[in-house]
């Protein structure tokens, strides 16, 4: 947030600049001069430079950062982008009272892509209770004219939506309908500054921080009051401050600086070049954002390690010991930084406003369960197994076979919380004894609180699952095999490496490479293990570096580098260029394949595909196969006379999205386990899950024949219609057997009818007459030969 202006032409009393306890801004420069933006320009530049960051977010602010001026905002405009842009993508905002938006500005903004916030306490009677000129006007109008202007067709775009500041005087429900009426595409709502010293105006009585639950309410129920005619209205645009409540209520990022637990990267710079902390916290006493440092003298990172910032970014370590242990902190986050502040106390303590924010998540929660959007997580200490939940229609989207791209993400979510609970059993009852795993644990669960983007990223890579699983079945079975004990250490330093943190860490070599996830394998020497420096990938020696798989707009890994491969059956050693080069070019061609013929399969893959592991091949039919516990990979062996991917590619990610549903839904009787089952493509009985997997997976398998028997050419053309014809009856019978074998739940019948209800139209096309009869006949004798391998079974055992 740079402070581009000092000065402001309203005099809001409720402002925390002017008329709280910090006045340091009658000392400071009204506008930013030339020299102290081209300083900070550098600054910033420097600073996403030196972290590899692909965007860096900018707010210009106040005072009023319009009183800068056209002129010398382009200005400062062009310094930063001079600075910045060669390193970093730009996210330019500016924030507004609105009074001198003009179309000059606004052509300036849509040349720089400056999107515009506006603040605007709602009617005009809310609006003139506070926001008026110094000798007393109302700002209304003239702010209704900007808004008027900003809402034009050619500046609309820029419009990022307005900022009320509560006031319980107000009518809640005129305030929310005067901000609706100005048309923004967004809103948000915050409390006034206040802190336990210098509580909320308009309380009934004083709050007591021993007891900061009890009492009040009076916000709460002004916020409820707004909340209830926004949900009752259908939730017609974003209103930041309830969307941010219930993302944090479901484990995701809330948006906000105020809501949930997301670390907070907010630097502040003053006019005169000083770097603060955020600069709210002016209303807690004289001096409360103060650093001491300043971009001539200092860079960023010295101010990113202070303590002031730093306990922003440390989840729930960084509240108050009585809210660590409160059932909303996951959702409130402690409440804002600046409203804990108490006299002798400091900071670590709850927010003036606990129990408004307490009642009024509950409120919300309650109305997430009664809409049937069940599920919402309030506390960070345990979240309830049933955190994500799936919409109907998704559900019988995957039912059918297919699954659009939010709902594939959904699946991704669901299996990212899986392997999160599988993290913290290998930290719950991993080998703790052990000085290297403890060492390395420590490394990840920091940056975890610092970095959570980078662990997430490890922690996303499918294998890293499957390595996690091994740990803790050995840690059940007693004995943990070292080597899984020991790639703890390459998962830290992998997500240290994607953290840019400046570490110096070891990775466990086996077979003469040291193997890190995510990256490929680094160079080893004799040792059992090889140090890194963890601050960036530039001089690190990867003697295998991970490869990519790229089709128009996908990106994957081609995985021949992670030793938890080899838990699929034929993993192919690493590939040389030759190899690699003729996978691609099967990639390519096979996700182009989906992309034009396969248009209901394709969104999904494209969303949850997470690796493609090269297998040894076998010329005698296309060997794939899929891990259970490796969400979005499958693994493929090329024949030569193989020029495209997409058949293993959508085979095997049927099975990917069946072993995730299976994860979340009960489908089956799960004491059903004896392989019993007919499945028409197998010689023998199979277990009901396997035939559940199997029937969904060649329910891709049939429909790629489907398909491609309209685009082959000649016998090409001949096969694809017989393979098309021997696995649509193949897959209906399966489908037979399912729903014949009294083992399925009631969401397992559902489930099948809804496959069912996709193979039936398939049934009847027409088809070669000829290609129907072989089908017919390669049935009934593989169905026999099944019968009578059974019936010997049945001799033998009796």
């Amino acid at each position: 947030m740079i402070k581009v202006h000092s000065r402001c032409d309203l005099a809001c009393d409720y402002c925390y600049m002017y008329e709280h306890a910090d006045q340091s801004w009658r000392g400071r420069p009204m506008g930013l001069a030339p020299e102290t933006a081209t300083r900070i320009a550098f600054r910033i530049a420097e600073h996403a430079a030196a972290h590899q960051l692909s965007e860096v977010a900018i707010v210009l602010h106040g005072g009023e950062p319009l009183l800068l001026g056209v002129d010398r905002t382009r200005e400062f405009l062009a310094a930063l982008h001079a600075a910045i842009a060669p390193v970093a993508r730009l996210n330019l905002h500016i924030h507004t009272n609105g009074i001198l938006l003009s179309p000059a500005f606004l052509d300036l903004f849509t040349e720089y892509n400056v999107r515009v916030g506006v603040s605007l306490d709602g009617d005009r009677t809310a609006n003139d209770r506070h926001r008026l000129y110094r000798n007393g006007r109302s700002s209304y109008d003239q702010v209704s004219k900007s808004l008027e202007l900003l809402r034009r067709p050619q500046y609309r775009a820029l419009f990022s939506g307005l900022l009320c500041t509560v006031d319980i005087a107000n009518d809640p429900i005129a305030v929310y309908r005067g901000l609706l009426e100005q048309d923004p595409p967004r809103m948000d709502l915050i409390m006034p500054h206040s802190n336990w010293e210098h509580q909320p105006p308009g309380l009934r009585s004083r709050r007591d921080p021993d007891n900061p639950t009890q009492g009040g309410g009076e916000y709460a129920q002004w916020l409820i009051a707004v909340f209830d005619a926004w949900n009752a209205d259908g939730r017609p645009i974003p209103l930041r401050t309830f969307e941010s409540v219930i993302a944090a209520m479901y484990g995701r990022p809330s948006s906000a600086e105020a809501i949930g637990l997301d670390q907070v990267d907010l630097l502040v710079i003053e006019t005169d070049g000083s770097l603060e902390q955020v600069d709210s916290l002016k209303t807690a006493f004289e001096g409360a954002a103060a650093t001491g440092l300043n971009v001539f003298d200092n860079s960023l990172d010295e101010a990113a390690v202070l303590p002031g910032v730093t306990v922003r970014r440390d989840g729930i370590d960084g509240v108050s010991a009585v809210c660590q242990s409160c059932s909303v902190v996951q959702v409130c986050g402690g409440g804002f930084y600046p409203d804990r502040y108490r006299p002798g106390a400091g900071f670590d303590n709850p927010s003036v406003y606990c129990s408004d924010l307490k009642e009024m998540i509950d409120h919300v929660a309650e109305s997430e369960v009664a809409a049937g959007r069940g599920g919402a997580q309030t506390s960070a200490h345990e979240a309830p197994a049933h955190a994500h939940s799936l919409s109907d229609d998704q559900f019988d989207q995957l039912a059918a076979g297919f699954g659009d791209a939010a709902t594939i993400d959904w699946l991704a979510q669901a299996q990212s919380s899986l392997q999160r609970e599988l993290l913290a059993g290998v930290g719950r009852f991993g080998p703790q004894k052990d000085e290297k795993f403890t060492a390395a644990w420590d490394v990840l669960v920091s940056l975890d609180a610092s970095a959570p983007d980078a662990v997430a990223t490890v922690l996303a890579h499918p294998y890293t699952r499957v390595w996690a699983t091994a740990l803790l079945e050995g840690v059940s079975a007693g004995e943990p095999a070292a080597v899984d004990v020991r790639h703890l250490q390459a998962v830290a330093a992998s997500a240290a490496l994607h953290a840019g943190r400046d570490l110096r860490l070891p990775i466990p070599v086996r077979d003469g490479v040291a193997p890190l996830p995510t990256f490929g394998a680094v160079k080893a020497g004799a040792e059992d293990q090889v140090w890194i420096e963890t601050g960036s990938i530039e001089g690190l020696e990867l003697i295998q570096p991970l490869r990519r798989l790229t089709a128009t707009g996908l990106s994957v890994p081609l995985e021949d580098t992670d030793p938890y491969r080899i838990g699929h059956t034929f993993a192919a050693d690493r590939l040389d260029d030759a190899e690699a080069r003729r996978w691609q070019a099967a990639f390519a061609a096979g996700i182009d394949f989906l992309d034009a013929h396969l248009p209901r399969y394709a969104p999904g893959l494209r969303t949850g595909l997470r690796a493609v592991m090269p297998m040894e091949p076998e010329e005698s039919y296309d060997r794939s196969a899929s891990m259970r516990a490796a969400f979005g990979a499958v693994g493929i062996a090329l024949r030569q006379s193989l020029v495209s991917a997409a058949l293993p590619l959508i085979h095997e990610f049927q099975h990917v999205k069946m072993g995730a549903i299976l994860d979340m839904f009960a489908l089956f009787d799960r004491a059903d386990t004896a392989p019993r089952y007919y499945a028409p493509w197998r010689p023998d009985p199979r277990p009901i899950e396997g035939l559940l997997q199997g029937t969904y997976a060649h329910i891709g398998v049939t429909d790629f024949w489907r398909v491609h028997r309209t685009v082959a050419e000649g016998a090409q053309r001949q096969a694809s219609e017989r393979e098309f014809v021997r696995w649509r009856m193949m897959t209906a019978e399966a489908i037979r057997q399912l729903q014949g074998s009294g083992s399925l739940t009631p969401l397992g019948e559902r489930f099948a009818e809804g496959m069912s209800a996709t193979v039936r139209p398939w049934l009847d096309e027409p088809v070669d007459a000829e290609a129907e009869r072989a089908a017919v006949a390669a049935a009934r004798a593989h169905r026999a030969a099944f019968e009578e391998r059974v019936q010997v079974r049945d001799d033998v055992n009796a």
